[in-house]
């Protein structure tokens, strides 16, 4: 019988656009080797309110600060190959993170974040706001019928709090952090490099 997947965790967030950026790095992973991802919550600029903050009133004063960094997302996003808009505030991600666990036990979760991506990144977005989330989880084929009590009942809350109190107690400071079998990498990174660290803990490529 084949062995058990190995776990790779991934602290993220849905509107870190180096997490966006790594994305299709992470599927070819779960392509190559036995591994289930466990994506972890991470409280990523968590006191944000619903009505966002702009990108100005968070980075710098100085938008000549904040256009070099859109002007550097913008290049990496082109040379992945993925669409990047211009975004110009940040939401808070709350509740999406929940809403986010809630798709994965709908085997959707891959879906669900990717189209959390391009509401953000390319379509700008706020994605803390019901009337997204709820057009974003349909976009996916998520029950409509379902949403509201997962919101109401706030059945993946406690979820989101261990990941964020985990997160703490590990001392997660930059995302996307991965972590396997108590090894960890810190950031967006080549593949080659997600690589050795799935295969210095022994997971060996599915065709191996």
């Amino acid at each position: 019988m084949p062995s058990s997947p190995a776990i790779l965790e991934i602290f993220t967030d849905c509107t870190c656009p180096w997490c966006y950026f790594m994305s299709g790095r992470i599927a070819q992973l779960k392509k190559e080797y036995n591994i289930q991802i466990r994506r972890r919550m991470f409280p990523f600029r968590s006191d944000t309110p619903k009505d966002g903050l702009s990108l100005s009133a968070c980075f710098s004063d100085d938008p000549l600060v904040v256009n070099e960094r859109m002007r550097n997302l913008k290049e990496t996003a082109e040379a992945l190959g993925l669409p990047f808009g211009t975004p110009e505030m940040i939401y808070n991600s709350r509740l999406a993170q929940e809403l986010g666990l809630w798709a994965e036990t709908r085997c959707k979760g891959d879906a669900f974040l990717q189209a959390l991506y391009v509401a953000y990144f390319v379509d700008s977005r706020n994605i803390a706001r019901n009337s997204v989330l709820f057009e974003t989880a349909a976009s996916v084929g998520l029950p409509a019928e379902d949403f509201d009590e997962v919101i109401k009942a706030g059945t993946f809350k406690e979820r989101v709090d261990r990941d964020w109190a985990m997160a703490e107690a590990m001392n997660i400071l930059v995302l996307p952090t991965f972590v396997i079998n108590g090894d960890r990498l810190v950031g967006a990174q080549p593949y080659r490099k997600l690589q050795r660290l799935i295969e210095k803990s022994g997971v060996v490529t599915k065709k191996g």
